[in-house]
């Protein structure tokens, strides 16, 4: 994008006094007042007020008796109603949540003026959702602090939300939410966009960038969200931050895990069980800097961590073979003495298997400060800055090769909300993110080798990137009449930095071809000095919530989105598209043609019924949600202006037969120039969207529960698709520009997908002690090979990606989750268990708080490393076998090390695709609890010390990972005859899926141990 158009954009922004995104962190309430007769009535004075600090909103009922009181922070409120010749009402225990938008309708009685009447709000009417049709859910208080995490990372947490899967440990970056992929997914501190900005999610492994001693609490939504929010077409993942009360409140804790008290995992070891300790330690403040206007809230949070390693087993060469390597060729000596030495023999005389650990210590420091200040009755803001800093190692293979990452991120905000009238708030932010990610491995080696059968050497590597973004956004909420209106935009101006050093990969297809030095392919590109690349984001909404009657809410509204291409800072780029430019496009071309018509109309109704006492609410939705790919997949015209070389053996550009070895020639890898083997991207590229339909129905239950069974149907349109193009013309035995000796790697948006689900879900708000919430979703997600954002796979035949329309990578037919936070009714506080002091002390003061979490295992892709020369189109990528018919997929005793067939798949004839469908097998399922008991030691009122004990993986399953899956062809030199060649590591799974086993999902039973002092 040039210059003009930035300024233009950036003074249309400025302009108009309607700026975007909606703060999640705000709420709102609303309702009707009337007399005892059922009578509207106009002019009631309503009052609401936080408790803590004593924050006050002022509204009065228009005509129809009706009030909305929007953009209130998180928190407890009161909120009385008064009118001449009524008594006042007074509703107190008013709890709202993030996102929450409460009707709380009210009837006066006539009565004296100074005469009152006090009662606690209805919340199991009132917590039913009565203005949208949004999927999702609000993570609480209760849960952020009471449930157990290992790790104390608050991401783990967003698996409680209704249509999240979880296709590894846990972590922001192996959560998804109802069918999309992980890059689709938003997150936002604030209101602040606190992605990866490279990717949605983190690039490092940094467990405290938001540290659950500073969240109060946090909104998923998966799904159906309505036109104020957006951004990406996935999860809306929404955390805020903890803020100051009138009254001073901290903590200091620590929590420790030692490998003493640790299960052993289900990969074992024949090494010393390795040392590790864990030591999580900090604490928070909060208080008044001036009572009633200035209030402060900071914490800090480290960890310690020392790990002698997590076994993980790999497939090296046996002895013999490589004593018969070294001899037969030598300069592949140095590879298999690359690789540590075997422990056992395998069925395969050539392989050895071997377990190994790497050393792993990790340390972080993470700290949050927020300052609120109320300038006036009508004007307030805050600022609030986070920092997360840290240092680990984990195992960068199952060979005991090493990855060290340094990471920090940090995060600003400054808002200021300005109430301009009753009816009309201003709300103004700007934000700041960034995310510094520097890598390094040394291994030795000068690149990867990949040998089927044998577990991959990696190279030695470095790269750095740093993403960071700023943004501006405001919202605009103005109330009249039966219509609550909300106007917005944001401008968001991603910026990336990227470096690495010499990349590259060479592949052998068997064991017999690296004897021979038969290499399948070589890949190499050389090191990327630093590209700058910047680009904008802008969207605007307009949304209407509509109270058309008591009962009945229609939300409506249009969201517009535009997302530019990159542009590199030294215009040190050159896109290449066969399509539109018949190769490479010049330097300075743009990355792509940008899209200005990305509107997303949204609408919904809920309707609760006046006759079932608003106890029933029935809602329904549609909406259109854009949002664009990786932005880690749209650098490819940055990394073209250094050189990159793909040599494939097999048929080449002129008709004739080359088989490359290895060393390969420096002559034919070229060290300055542009790519021979460029990265493409389609230019023209459409926004990818996702259309979702749902409909829902929410029914309130005794004990302040509700309980939800909500469908889900969504389709997914100009996904983000991985291809190739260049590949060999049958019909001329040639490639389209011969120029290039290689397949060119391909990225457009044309895939698709569908995902269909249905949910239940029972939530009980914390109180009176006791907390619950559960989930259960049946879903079946689709696709061609595209997830969505970031997740796609090459199809076998690139002519039919029809025929790869199959369950997703990442479907998950069943899942579930189940927390519950139980403070014991006995003890101080709260029932006597005698009238003795002591005894109630002892006794009193216990919790229960357990997370359960499940799911059924993920699809396995059946693979086969063929020779390009077998394909007509010289295209290898992603090939699969022919399914047996009548074999079955797996034994009847199928286990670990033999989870599928090998006998239900055979070889294709030369120049065939494989028949085995596209995900065909199904991997372990995963289910494990995590418990904690505490003991709160009350020393005064305020003060008090809560020892806990928690277990994760209680039951101490063996949480496995998918197997290996691939297979190769072996071709008899003199013959010619094909084989199927099955390696021993087929079907065997070697790790868990949990493969650093530390902290989160999937790891083997650990305790830990924590102490807290509160006051």
């Amino acid at each position: 994008m040039n210059r003009r158009t930035y300024i233009t954009l950036s003074c249309l922004i400025f302009l108009f006094p309607i700026l975007l995104y909606a703060q999640i962190d705000r709420t709102e309430l609303n309702g009707t007042v009337a007399d005892g007769t059922g009578a509207s009535l106009s002019g009631v004075s309503i009052t609401v007020t936080q408790e803590g600090t004593n924050q006050v909103r002022a509204v009065t009922t228009d005509s129809h008796g009706q009030y909305v009181i929007s953009s209130l922070p998180i928190g407890r409120f009161a909120i009385v109603f008064a009118h001449d010749g009524f008594k006042d009402l007074r509703v107190t225990d008013l709890d709202l949540h993030s996102g929450d938008t409460r009707t709380v309708n009210a009837k006066l009685v006539v009565g004296s003026l100074n005469q009152s009447i006090g009662v606690e709000a209805d919340l199991g009417g009132a917590q039913l959702d009565k203005s949208n049709a949004t999927f999702g859910g609000t993570i609480q208080t209760a849960q952020v602090s009471r449930l157990p995490l290992n790790g104390r990372n608050i991401t783990n947490l967003e698996l409680l939300a209704p249509g999240a899967i979880d296709s590894g440990s846990g972590a922001q970056s192996s959560i998804r939410f109802s069918g999309n992929g992980t890059d689709d997914n938003n997150f936002r501190l604030d209101g602040v966009d606190a992605s990866g900005v490279f990717h949605a999610s983190l690039k490092s492994a940094l467990r405290l960038q938001f540290s659950t001693e500073a969240i109060a609490e946090f909104k998923v939504d998966s799904g159906a969200y309505t036109a104020d929010t957006g951004g990406s077409a996935g999860g809306q993942v929404s955390l805020i931050s903890k803020t100051g009360t009138n009254a001073f409140h901290g903590s200091v804790f620590d929590y420790l895990r030692n490998n003493y008290f640790d299960a052993q995992g289900p990969i074992k070891s024949a090494l010393k069980r390795p040392v590790f300790q864990l030591n999580q330690f900090g604490g928070s403040l909060g208080g008044p800097i001036v009572r009633d206007r200035t209030f402060f809230f900071a914490n800090y949070e480290g960890f310690r961590q020392q790990l002698g390693g997590v076994p993980q087993t790999g497939f090296v060469p046996s002895p013999a073979f490589r004593a018969q390597v070294a001899a037969a060729q030598p300069s592949l000596a140095f590879i298999v003495n690359a690789y540590p030495q075997g422990q056992a023999p395998t069925s395969d005389p050539n392989v050895f298997s071997f377990t190994g650990v790497v050393p792993s210590p990790n340390a972080e420091n993470a700290g949050t400060v927020r300052v609120d200040h109320r300038f006036s009755s009508h004007d307030s803001g805050y600022v609030r800055y986070n920092i997360d800093d840290g240092a680990s190692t984990s195992a960068l293979n199952a060979l005991a090769q090493g990855i060290t990452v340094t990471a920090r991120t940090q995060n600003l905000v400054l808002e200021e909300t300005r109430i301009i009238s009753p009816r009309t708030i201003n709300e103004a932010q700007i934000g700041f993110n960034r995310n510094t990610y520097l890598q390094y491995q040394h291994t030795g080696l000068p690149f990867n080798f990949t040998i089927t059968g044998f577990t991959s050497l990696n190279e030695n590597y470095s790269k750095e990137q740093v993403g960071q973004s700023i943004s501006v956004n405001d919202t605009v909420t103005w109330t009249k009449g039966y219509h609550t209106l909300k106007f917005g935009a944001e401008l968001k101006l991603p910026r990336f930095n990227e470096q690495n050093s010499v990349d590259g990969t060479a592949t052998f297809i068997n064991e017999a071809s690296f004897l021979a030095n038969q290499l399948s392919t070589f890949l190499t590109t050389a090191a990327l000095p630093d590209k700058g690349m910047n680009k904008v984001h802008v969207s605007g909404y307009a949304q209407d919530e509509w109270k058309a009657s008591r009962g009945l809410t229609i939300n409506y509204g249009l969201r517009y989105n535009y997302f530019s291409p990159f542009t590199e800072s030294h215009g040190n780029e050159d896109p290449f598209d066969i399509a539109d430019c018949g190769g490479y496009c010049g330097l300075g071309a743009s990355f792509y043609h940008p899209n200005y018509l990305s509107f997303d109309p949204r609408a919904s109704v809920a309707y609760a019924p006046e006759a079932w006492k608003g106890n029933t609410v029935f809602r329904a939705g549609y909406g259109i949600y854009h949002g664009e790919v990786q932005l880690g997949d749209e650098d490819s015209p940055v990394v073209n202006t250094e050189p990159s070389t793909l040599l494939t053996s097999g048929i080449q550009s002129n008709g004739s037969f080359v088989q490359y070895s290895y060393p390969v020639p420096p002559s034919l890898t070229p060290s300055t120039g542009l790519a021979l083997t460029p990265r493409s991207m389609a230019r023209v590229h459409p926004d990818s969207y996702v259309e979702q339909w749902t409909a829902s129905v929410q029914q309130a239950l005794p004990g302040q529960t509700s309980l939800t069974v909500t469908y889900l149907g969504s389709h997914g349109v100009h996904l983000f698709r991985r291809s190739y193009t260049n590949l060999i013309d049958p019909a001329t035995n040639k490639r389209p520009l011969p120029q290039f000796p290689s397949e060119i790697d391909t990225k457009y948006n044309e895939g698709m997908s569908t995902f269909n689900a249905l949910i239940t879900s029972v939530s009980r708000r914390f109180h009176n002690g006791l907390f619950f919430g559960g989930n259960y979703m049946w879903s079946h997600a689709l696709n061609d090979g595209s997830v969505g954002a970031g997740d796609a796979d090459a199809a076998e035949n690139i002519a039919c990606f029809r025929c790869e329309y199959a369950s997703s990578d990442f479907d998950s037919r069943y899942s579930g989750t189940l927390s519950a936070v139980y403070d014991l009714p006995f003890g101080r506080g709260r029932a006597h268990l005698s009238n003795n002091t002591a005894v109630d002390l002892v006794a009193g003061g216990w919790s229960l708080n357990t997370l359960f979490t499940a799911r059924a295992g993920l699809p396995i892709n059946i693979y086969l490393t063929r020779n390009s020369n077998e394909m007509v189109d010289g295209n290898n990528v992603n090939q699969r076998p022919n399914r047996v018919a009548g074999v079955p997929l797996y034994l009847a005793n199928h286990s670990i090390t033999q989870w599928i067939n090998p006998a239900a798949f055979s070889l294709p004839a030369v120049g065939a695709w494989g028949n085995a469908g596209h995900n065909v097998a199904v991997g372990p399922a995963l289910w494990q609890n995590d418990s904690a008991i505490q003991k709160t030691f009350r020393v005064t009122e305020r003060n008090s010390i809560v020892f806990r004990s928690e277990a994760f993986n209680l039951f101490n399953r063996s949480q496995y990972a998918n197997p290996s899956a691939t297979m190769s062809v072996t071709t008899n030199a003199s013959s010619g005859l094909r084989t199927l060649n099955v390696p021993s590591s087929f079907g065997h799974i070697t790790s868990t899926v949990n493969s650093a086993g530390l902290v989160g999902t999937g790891t083997p039973r650990v305790l830990e141990f924590s102490l807290r002092l509160t006051y």
